[in-house]
Parts: C-alpha cells; structure tokens; sequence
C-alpha cells in the first residue's frame, strides 16, 4: 500500500540519517550536506550540555536543601543532648 511504501521510506531516511550521526556512510554526503551534519551535531551537543548544566544545578540545590535540614535536624539534637546531660 501507499501507506506502507511512505513508512518504508521514511525508515530508511531516518536508519541513513542515524548511520551519518555515528559518522558512518559518509563518502557519499556532499560538502554542502557535511556541513549541515556538522551544524546538526553542534546544535545537539550545545542543547545536551545545556541540559546536563540544567540537570546538575538542580541536583546541586536540592543537596544544598537536604544539607541545611540535617544540619537543623543536627543543631536541634544537639541541643536535645545538652538539655538531657544538664538534668543529669
């Protein structure tokens, strides 16, 4: 069917564009077409980057969150201990 033949196609674009991202099959691309990968993969890697930077902040803030609440958590039985080691 018409349906199939497009599902098919699109398929082999996307395996052909998946085998140039792994740099493979490449003697074929014209220089043109190298440079649009290049740029392509420049603009994933910025984008990944940006998302790992994004990632490790927020991991960062939510440590920095725990740390303050065990150092209160600390601070609070600390003073729980002193107040016990007085009535002894």
């Amino acid at each position: 069917t018409l349906e199939h033949a497009k599902l098919k196609a699109r398929l082999e674009v996307l395996q052909r564009n998946q085998r140039h991202y792994a740099g493979e099959d490449l003697d074929s691309l014209s220089m043109k077409e190298l440079q649009n990968l290049e740029h392509q993969l420049d603009s994933a890697l910025k984008h990944i980057r940006s998302r790992k930077n994004q990632l490790m902040h927020e991991s960062i803030s939510e440590l920095q969150k725990k740390d303050k609440a065990l150092q209160e958590q600390n601070n609070k039985l600390s003073k729980q201990v002193k107040e016990r080691e007085k009535e002894l």
